[in-house]
C-alpha cells in the first residue's frame, strides 16, 4: 500500500512539474511571437513579371533547421508571420517552372521584409539558386523608424563593464544618460530622441526589463547571450508603448543543431595599478568579469537549449581626507576647574559662535553651565575623540569631573540610547538628582537642541568594500513544425 502511495504521489508530482513547466513555456513563446521576430512575405513572379499562383513556398532556418511552407495565393502572395531572426533559405516551387532556391537571406528582430521570388521556366527536377547577397530585402509594410544592433557589433566593438545595450550609443540618435546607471534609482543610461533615461523601455525576449517603480532598466543579460536588439525611435508597432525616448528590443541566443560554446575571463589585478595621487596608501583594487555560454540541440531539428553565465567581482577599497571647513577657525578651552574639569580641556575646530556660546558658559561659573559646557564640547569639536563609547566624557566622566554623567535613563538624553532615539534635549532637563544636565541651544530662539543621529567613525586608513554580481540565465525552446 505505501508503495503504491509513494508511486502515486511521484506521478503527481511529475505531472505539476510538467504543467508548470508547460505554462511557462507557452507564456514566454506568447511573448516572443508578438515582439521578438521578424515577417517575411512578397510575391512569385515569372520572367516576365506576371504572378505565379499556387507556387509553394518553404522556408527553413539553416541554423535549427525548422521549416515551415506556404502556398501562394491567386494573387502571388504569400506571408510568414513569427519568424525567429536568423538565416533562412527560401524555396518556391510551381509547375512548369524550375525550382527557385535563395540562400543566406537574414532576418533581423522586428523587420518586416518584402521578398520577390521570380522563378524560370523550365523542368520542376532543375533548380535555380540565388544567394541573399544578390537579393535586397526591403520593408513597405511598416513605418517604425528603427536601426538594429547585431552580432558583428556586439562581438567586434569593446565596451565597458560588457553592457550589450551600450552599443547603442553608435547610433545618431541615441545618446548616454547623465544619470546614474547604477545604484538605488538607476535609469536606463540610454537618452534616444533627446528624451532622459527614464523615458527608454528595455525589453528583453518579449518581457517588460523596465522597473515599475522608477522606470529604469533592470538588470540586463550577459552581453555573451544577447544575439541582436532593435532600437526604436518613432512609429513604434501596436505591441510597443509606454515610452517617449525609445524601445530598446533585445532578443537573446537559442541553441542550434550543433553544440557550441565559449569561455570568457577579464581581470584588473591590484598587483598592476598605480596609487591614486590623493590617496594616502596604494588601495587595493581588483575586478574580474568570467562566465561561459554553451548551446545545442536537445532533439534535433524540435528542441533545443541554450545557458549563459556571468559573474562580476569587485574588491577595491575607497579613502578620503577630511579637512575641517573654513568656518570651524575657532577654539575654546576649559580651565582647571576644582571638581568639575581636573584637566584643562581645548576644543578645535569650532565655529566663532560655537567658541563663544562654550566661553560665556564658563565665565558664568555655575556649576551646571560649566558642564554643559563640557558636554557641548566634546559633541561640537571635529575630529576629538567623540566616539559613543562607555569611556567617552559624554557618557561617562571618568577625568575624575563631578559632573554628572549623561542619564541614560532619561528619554532623549545622550547616553547608550543616543544612537536609537534620537530624540533632542529639552532645555532645563535635570537628572535624578535634580542637577542640570542638558545644555542651550547655540541659537537661543530655539528652545530644544537637535542632536545629528548618523555620524561616522573610521579609525583605519582604507575601508574595503567587496560586492558581487552573479548572473544566471537559461533558455529552453521548443518548436512545433506546421
Amino acid at each position: 500500500m505505501r508503495e503504491v502511495t509513494s508511486r502515486l504521489y511521484e506521478t503527481c508530482v511529475r505531472f505539476a512539474c510538467a504543467a508548470l513547466i508547460a505554462a511557462f513555456a507557452a507564456a514566454m513563446a506568447f511573448g516572443q511571437t508578438q515582439a521578438t521576430a521578424a515577417d517575411l512575405a512578397g510575391t512569385v513572379t515569372d520572367p516576365t513579371g506576371a504572378v505565379v499562383s499556387g507556387a509553394t513556398i518553404a522556408v527553413r532556418n539553416t541554423a535549427t533547421g525548422i521549416s515551415r511552407t506556404v502556398t501562394a495565393s491567386g494573387e502571388g502572395k504569400y506571408q510568414f508571420i513569427g519568424l525567429p531572426p536568423g538565416e533562412y533559405e527560401v524555396s518556391a516551387e510551381a509547375a512548369t517552372f524550375k525550382k527557385g532556391v535563395i540562400s543566406g537571406v537574414r532576418l533581423t528582430v522586428g523587420q518586416a521584409a518584402d521578398l520577390t521570388i521570380k522563378l524560370e521556366l523550365g523542368e520542376a527536377s532543375a533548380v535555380v539558386n540565388v544567394t541573399g547577397e544578390d537579393v535586397q530585402l526591403i520593408e513597405t509594410a511598416r513605418t517604425t523608424v528603427a536601426n538594429t544592433i547585431g552580432q558583428e557589433r556586439i562581438e567586434n566593438l569593446p565596451i565597458n563593464e560588457r553592457s550589450a545595450t551600450g552599443f547603442a550609443l553608435t547610433l545618431s540618435t541615441v545618446g548616454r544618460d547623465n544619470g546614474r546607471p547604477i545604484g538605488p534609482a538607476p535609469t536606463s543610461g540610454l537618452n534616444i530622441g533627446g528624451q532622459r533615461g527614464r523615458s527608454t523601455q528595455v525589453n528583453v525576449d518579449g518581457a517588460d526589463f523596465t522597473d515599475n517603480s522608477i522606470n529604469a532598466s533592470r538588470s540586463t543579460v550577459s552581453q555573451e547571450a544577447v544575439q541582436e536588439y532593435q532600437v526604436s525611435t518613432n512609429s513604434y508597432t501596436a505591441e510597443f508603448g509606454r515610452a517617449t525616448g525609445g524601445i530598446v528590443n533585445v532578443v537573446t541566443k537559442r541553441g542550434t543543431n550543433s553544440f557550441s560554446g565559449n569561455v570568457f575571463g577579464f581581470i584588473r589585478d591590484k598587483s598592476i595599478q598605480a596609487r591614486n595621487p590623493f590617496a594616502p596608501i596604494k588601495s587595493a583594487y581588483t575586478r574580474t568579469q568570467f562566465g561561459g555560454t554553451i548551446g545545442g540541440p536537445i532533439i534535433e531539428d524540435k528542441t533545443f537549449f541554450f545557458a549563459s553565465f556571468e559573474r562580476r567581482q569587485r574588491n577595491e577599497s575607497g579613502f578620503f581626507t577630511s579637512n575641517p571647513a573654513a568656518g570651524l577657525t575657532a577654539s575654546a578651552t576649559i580651565p582647571v576647574i576644582a571638581g568639575l574639569n581636573p584637566i584643562a580641556r581645548t576644543f578645535n575646530n569650532l565655529t566663532p559662535q560655537q567658541a563663544a556660546f562654550i566661553n560665556t558658559l564658563v565665565g558664568s561659573g555655575v556649576a551646571a553651565n560649566i558642564c554643559a559646557a563640557r558636554a557641548y564640547g566634546f559633541f561640537a569639536a571635529s575630529g576629538s575623540a567623540t566616539a559613543l563609547s562607555g569611556s567617552n566624557p559624554l557618557i561617562s566622566p571618568n577625568d575624575g569631573s563631578g559632573c554628572p554623567a549623561i542619564s541614560p535613563i532619561l528619554p532623549g538624553v545622550i547616553g547608550s540610547r543616543f544612537l536609537t532615539t534620537g530624540a533632542p534635549v529639552p532645555v532645563g532637563t535635570t537628572n535624578s538628582a535634580g542637577q542640570f544636565i542638558a545644555f542651550r541651544p547655540l541659537n537661543d530662539l530655539l528652545r530644544v537642541f537637535r542632536l545629528q543621529t548618523a555620524v561616522t567613525f573610521s579609525r583605519s586608513a582604507a575601508t574595503t568594500a567587496l560586492a558581487r554580481t552573479i548572473s544566471l540565465r537559461c533558455v529552453l525552446v521548443t518548436i512545433r513544425e506546421r
